[in-house]
Formats: structure tokens, sequence, C-alpha cells
């Protein structure tokens, strides 16, 4: 479960950059139309209820696997670090670009937004980083729970 919900987020992560932030781009005019768009809900509502599910599930994991190998405990717990890190990304710098982006009256020149847009994107390539690596960490960990659980492969 761990591992899924970490490739939800990573797919996630990829799709904002990859279809989210270049429509942000031209404002005020995108802006507007996201904000439009975004009414009943937005990605944010997607996300914290995802990453703390994550980070509850890995969390799980690293408790119900303390006895393999040390190895395998600590890539766990790098992969748990990592979304927690992502964490830090999303309240310190992309909440604050958010509220630019999509909260505050846009009384800014078109290419202040613009700016905030490429930053936020630039720090969502960070997060997807973080959550690329948390997903590496959690599947190398995985396959070594199966090899060392698997019948007639005890060491």
């Amino acid at each position: 479960m761990a591992l899924t919900l970490s490739a939800m987020l990573l797919g996630t992560g990829v799709y904002q950059n990859v279809v989210d932030a270049p429509n942000y781009m031209g404002a005020p005019t995108s802006l507007e139309h996201a904000r439009g768009f975004y009414h009943a809900t937005n990605p944010g509502n997607f996300f914290r209820w995802l990453v703390p599910a994550t980070q509850l599930f890995l969390l799980l994991t690293i408790v119900f696997n303390w006895r393999s190998n040390h190895g395998t405990r600590w890539k766990l717990a790098g992969a748990l670090v990592c979304l927690i890190l992502t964490d830090v990304v999303t309240f310190r710098f992309h909440y604050p670009r958010n509220d630019i982006l999509f909260i505050a009256p846009l009384t800014q020149p078109p290419a202040y937004y613009d700016r905030v847009v490429r930053e936020w994107a630039m720090g969502n390539y960070v997060r997807v980083a973080l959550i690329l690596a948390a997903v590496v960490l959690a599947m190398v960990s995985m396959i070594r729970i199966a090899r060392e659980t698997a019948p007639g492969e005890q060491k």
C-alpha cells in the first residue's frame, strides 16, 4: 500500500509539472481561468489526504518489518524522510506561491506571475525528485522483504 500510494504521488506530481504548470503561464487570464476551474476542488484537497496516508503506511511498513534486514529498515525510513521533506517544501515554498497565484488579487504585472509560476514549477521538480527517491527506496525495500520472506529462501 505504501508503494502504491507513493507511486500515486509521483504520478500526480509529474502531471502537475507537465499539464498544470504550463497552463498557468500568461497571467492574469490564465490564472483567472485556473481559479474558475478549481472552484469546487483543487489539487491541494487531493494531496491533503494522500500525503499523510502515504506517510502513515510507510511508517506502518517500517514497524511491521522492523526485524527485516537493517538496510531495508533504513531504506524505508529514508523513503519516509523524503516524503516528510516534500511536506516541508510544500508548506515553506509552494503555499506562499499558491496564495499569490490562486487567492490574492491579480494586481501585479503579468511578468511577475509568470516568474512565480516558473518558481512553482521548479520547486515542484524538487518535490517530484524527492517522491521519486521515496518510490525507489520503497520498491527496493519491498523486493528485499519479498525475497526474505519467500518460502525456501530463509537466511
